[in-house]
């Protein structure tokens, strides 16, 4: 059997929700290394937030960032990016008048701070500054009723955009998902086995229901969580980079049985 390639979200899955790190799930990294397994980043985060990331996990593949908006491809002269979603300011122009004539309540990081947007975040100020650089989406601190958070939705979609929930903000950007960017970025893989996702929140469904394994990473959210499209299914029993480890370690455990039969 080929080698799988694996899908991942950042930001509570792979990465510890409130202290960031992946050493958790360092063991199931080095095999992933090891053998050559395609790994790929799936993230709300930006591309200034990823890059650093990408060089801390030794991997030099394409990413996805900003939930799926842009498809990011390393090489030797940068970084290409393939958008696919549009630029922020158009997010931004439509959110002010969403803003202004209905009165919504909500804060985005363009109200913030850089010491504002560390402080929602729990980043540092210069990891804050990486996430601040947004080139297509807009995370938004939610602040008003569920029921206006419904009304807004609509009105989003009228006008274009989608709002999808991630583990801490609400993120507005063009109509694209990570799925859509997934499918896009796996037609370079057509030499390899089965796509593995992990995520763990209402934003990662799409990417879940576009793979052939999907793994649902133990959260707040992730009992609701009911992805439709993979032929299996996977729930972790703990969160975070502890959680990647459980369920990575058991797939590898098998991938690396079923090459040896």
């Amino acid at each position: 059997m080929s080698v799988p390639l694996v899908v991942t979200d950042l930001d509570g899955t792979l990465l510890d929700h409130d202290s960031y790190s992946f050493a958790p799930a360092a063991a199931a990294l080095a095999t992933i290394r090891e053998r050559k397994i395609p790994l790929v980043l799936c993230s709300s985060k930006t591309r200034a937030e990823m890059l650093p990331l990408q060089a801390e996990l030794g991997i030099s593949g394409p990413f996805i960032c900003e939930n799926g908006a842009g498809i990011c491809t390393v090489t030797g002269a940068g970084v290409d990016l393939e958008a696919l979603a549009p630029p922020r300011s158009e997010v931004l122009a439509q959110l002010r008048v969403l803003r202004e004539q209905e009165g919504f309540r909500f804060t985005g990081f363009a109200d913030m701070s850089v010491e504002q947007v560390a402080q929602n975040t729990g980043l540092s100020l210069s990891a804050a500054a990486l996430a601040a650089e947004r080139e297509f989406s807009e995370p938004l601190r939610w602040e008003d009723s569920e029921q206006n958070l419904e009304r807004f939705r609509c009105l989003l979609e009228a006008r274009g955009l989608v709002a999808q929930q991630g583990g801490r903000f609400l993120s507005v950007a063009g109509p694209t998902d990570k799925g859509a960017a997934l499918n896009r970025l796996r037609l370079r893989y057509v030499n390899h086995g089965p796509v593995i996702a992990l995520g763990d929140s209402p934003n990662d469904l799409p990417m879940l229901a576009a793979a052939d394994i999907g793994v649902i990473i133990k959260s707040a959210r992730s009992d609701s969580l009911q992805p439709v499209g993979p032929g299996r299914v996977l729930r972790t029993r703990d969160p975070g980079p502890y959680g990647w480890q459980e369920a990575m370690s058991g797939l590898l455990d098998e991938f690396s049985d079923s090459a040896e039969r």
